[in-house]
């Protein structure tokens, strides 16, 4: 066990906040190791000159009363808990509303391509074949004019066929 770990577990222990398992568990190690339990003493020692101190001189320390700590803990997760809330709920209206607006927008933009369009796309040059494992691909109109569809374009076979 390191000294951080030992320190945090002897304080746990001096405020009454490890459990009677952990806390046996700790005095079993104690037992066994005498440097723990020679650094255990040392922080015991220091803990009970502190709470004397405080205890015979509270203005060193600003001691809150137990109802005013927990209240205070308890408003400021409530407030957490609350702005963690508000912020998912406005993160989803956001997004839900941008869905609506492209949707609309998508809508009035129309899904019929103009006849500009269609004749450049109809147009296009073709590259010579290169060697790569990706194939090329592009979107022309249909012949009945009535569509579109994707065919591959680095193949003079495969020109004008349609990928299925």
């Amino acid at each position: 066990m390191n000294s951080t770990s030992l320190h945090a577990l002897i304080v746990d222990q001096h405020c009454g906040e490890l459990s009677p398992e952990v806390a046996d568990l700790l005095e079993s190690h104690l037992a066994q190791d005498a440097e723990a339990r020679a650094e255990a003493n040392r922080i015991r020692q220091t803990l009970s000159v502190t709470e004397d101190a405080v205890l015979r001189h509270p203005e060193l320390a600003r001691v809150e009363t137990v109802e005013r700590a927990s209240a205070a803990r308890f408003a400021m997760r409530a407030g957490f808990r609350t702005s963690w809330l508000a912020k998912a709920a406005s993160i989803a209206l956001l997004a839900s509303l941008t869905g609506v607006a492209g949707y609309f927008f998508g809508k009035q933009q129309g899904t019929v391509p103009s006849a500009a369009a269609l004749a450049v796309a109809g147009t296009a040059q073709t590259s010579p074949r290169k060697d790569s494992p990706w194939a090329r691909y592009r979107v022309v109109p249909e012949r009945k004019g009535d569509g579109i569809q994707v065919v591959r374009v680095d193949t003079a076979n495969l020109d004008n066929t349609t990928l299925r």
